[in-house]
């Protein structure tokens, strides 16, 4: 029989536990009906069905179990029945989907029918129907005690009063709750509240300033520890600060950093994470101000660990630096004038010591090059110089053996500087940038397994450019807009695995611009605001490259025209704050539903002051600004 037009309805799930003393736990094994056809007909006759559950209905997805095979299976006008069971451990209360594979009884390959099939809950769990109160002797953990099935009549009367006059409290009204500013109240902790939440009353602004923020600032630097974010250095308008501060959004506090032992003020200094803490390394703070010294600090003792000065790089900024795991490598960079570097050193926390590295096959001196850690080495490639100017060439250094291997040079792209580069996990891709005034695009993917370059396509791509925004989708980089004398309203997809572009569709799309801001919604992406041939602009679109279309974005209720300006993306909005349209700075924005496809007005009430050039991240619940840029004064 041609299995080709096998198709499989299911009209019926139904997990049937069978039934057992209620002191028994129930069984893992359930009966699944369902109905096949044959094409367009119900099927009949004996066949052999298959059986597995994955964690997804997208292939290929995570096999949790099976595959079960049930043999000689009788479907009588396309209704079968089986009993499966995939033992324990299978159901945890996650989504779970049933694959399903059809052949003839004994007719050798499965046919897998699709989509796979949701299962949901039966009306039977698979635990004990009933335990004798008498028999439980012991301690019960906390953790196996349901939230809230501990009620008031279960408590000894007088007991909740109890602990709160132990404490100094006056007892509650039953069923009363507690309103307190302080997000991790120990009085009302110890005495047994449970903590609820966050209130949040309406659309509102939460004024970051618990515990001092730093002063204003910008081009200072900022890393995440996995609970705080820590702001460290930059210039104030008026100097260059050496102090900052740890931000925790859980709490909404804000925590001094000591500028005991801390590095002198400083601005373009790099900053690495270690995982327990931040480095700060070199920098300028104003005419030949170069630094070649930095410091460790320590968020959880609050202090900072002089980074030794022996063996240290000469001092020097628009260096690069990585973090290997165990240690920073910097190398590059340049100090005023013609005084490009080609040196570096590896410094590792752990014994305070600086490694050189060695000459011998270095790359020539350079600035503003790119650099990527592959997990094994770091490839440093392009940048500029006062001999050779813009450079296409590169190297890879190996930490471990403390050598250089020249990166060919056949088939790479053209000399350039501030371009970009991104390793995939087997390639390192460069495209775009600049040298000699020169819009750059075109790029190429080095694969140092090979030692070679394979050229990106020219093929379908967008025209050079700069100021264009990019989003990566997955599976495909979108590049869009930007400038280059001419304000661009077209783009490209680009497949890294097929090497090919594909054109952003044209109709239907904004208008020309550059500085706007972008974002993938996980389907979209959404284009918004900017500058172009008009001005300032108030408008964008959403392009889905899926069906390759542009759908308008409303300006009704949308923020006024502005560049400069955030976006971040929620999970189901976009939100646009701040930025500047040439003569005011803003603190207002609004929310973008895509799936409403209208705008909410964010409220200004307790907002920040106006700002643009700014930063802004989602946290998962909040999105946090903070620093950017005001007339010359924050």
């Amino acid at each position: 029989m041609n299995f080709k037009g096998l198709s499989c309805i299911f009209f019926s799930l139904t997990l049937l536990f069978g039934r057992t003393p209620s002191a028994c736990a129930q069984g893992t094994a359930f009966t699944y009906q369902g109905r096949l056809n044959n094409g367009a007909s119900p099927a009949n006759g004996t066949y052999d069905l298959r059986f597995a559950i994955y964690d997804s209905t997208n292939t290929p997805g995570v096999l949790l179990a099976g595959p079960i095979t049930n043999a000689a299976t009788a479907v009588s006008n396309g209704l079968f029945t089986v009993t499966l069971d995939f033992g324990p451990g299978v159901f945890t209360g996650n989504n779970r989907w049933l694959e399903i594979g059809v052949c003839t009884n004994g007719g050798g390959a499965f046919t897998t029918l699709t989509p796979r099939q949701p299962l949901t809950p039966s009306p039977y769990a698979i635990f004990a129907g009933g335990v004798n109160a008498a028999g439980i002797n012991g301690t019960i953990p906390a953790g196996n005690i349901g939230s809230g099935t501990i009620t008031s009549n279960m408590l000894a009367t007088g007991a909740a009063a109890a602990n709160l006059n132990a404490l100094g409290q006056s007892a509650v009204p039953s069923g009363g709750m507690v309103l307190s500013s302080n997000y991790t109240d120990l009085n009302l902790l110890n005495v047994g509240y449970v903590k609820l939440g966050k209130v949040d009353l309406g659309d509102v602004w939460e004024q970051r300033a618990s515990g001092a923020p730093p002063v204003t600032r910008y081009q200072h630097t900022a890393v995440w520890t996995g609970s705080e974010m820590i702001i460290w250095g930059g210039w104030s308008g008026s100097s260059y600060v050496n102090d900052g501060a740890r931000y925790n959004p859980t709490a909404n506090i804000w925590t001094a950093i000591t500028t005991t032992g801390a590095p002198a003020g400083r601005m373009y200094h790099t900053t690495v994470w270690t995982g327990s803490e931040m480095i700060i390394w070199g920098g300028w703070s104003g005419g030949t101000s170069y630094f070649g010294d930095g410091a460790r600090y320590n968020p959880a003792a609050n202090a900072w660990t002089a980074v030794t000065a022996t063996g240290a790089p000469a001092a020097r900024n628009q260096h690069t630096a990585v973090w290997t795991g165990s240690e920073m490598i910097v190398w590059g960079g340049w100090s005023g004038g013609t005084s490009f570097f080609s040196d570096g050193a590896r410094y590792n926390p752990t014994t305070n010591a600086w490694t050189a590295i060695t000459a011998t096959g270095a790359p020539a001196a350079r600035n503003q090059h790119t650099a990527v850690w592959t997990g094994s080495e770091m490839i440093v490639w392009g940048g500029h110089n006062a001999t050779s100017h813009y450079l296409n060439d590169g190297a890879r250094y190996n930490p471990a053996a403390n050598t250089w291997t020249a990166m060919t040079t056949t088939g790479a792209p053209v000399a350039r500087y501030v371009h970009t580069a991104v390793w995939t996990g087997s390639d390192m891709i460069v495209w775009g940038g600049s040298a000699n005034a020169d819009y750059r695009g075109d790029g190429g993917r080095y694969n140092p397994a090979a030692d070679s370059w394979t050229a990106v396509s020219a093929i379908g791509a967008p025209a050079a450019r700069t100021y264009h925004t990019a989003v990566w989708t997955g599976n495909e980089m979108i590049i869009w807009g930007g400038y280059n004398g001419y304000y661009f309203n077209d783009g490209a997809r680009y497949n890294p695995a097929a090497d090919t572009w594909t054109a952003v569709a044209t109709t239907g799309v904004p208008n020309g611009r550059y500085s706007h801001t972008a974002v993938w919604t996980g389907s979209e992406m959404i284009v918004w605001g900017g500058y172009g041939f008009f001005g300032y602009l108030n408008d964008g679109g959403r392009f889905n490259p899926a069906a390759n279309i542009w759908t308008t974005v409303p300006a009704t209720g949308a923020p006024t025209a502005r560049a400069y300006h955030t976006t971040v993306w929620t999970g189901s909005e976009m939100i646009v704050w701040g930025g500047y349209n040439g003569t005011s700075f803003f603190n207002d924005g609004a929310r973008y539903n895509p799936t409403a496809n209208n705008w909410t007005t964010v409220t200004t009430t307790g907002a920040p002051t106006a700002r643009a050039l700014h930063t802004a991240v989602w946290t998962g619940s909040q999105m946090i600004v903070w620093g950017g840029f005001m007339a010359l004064t924050t």
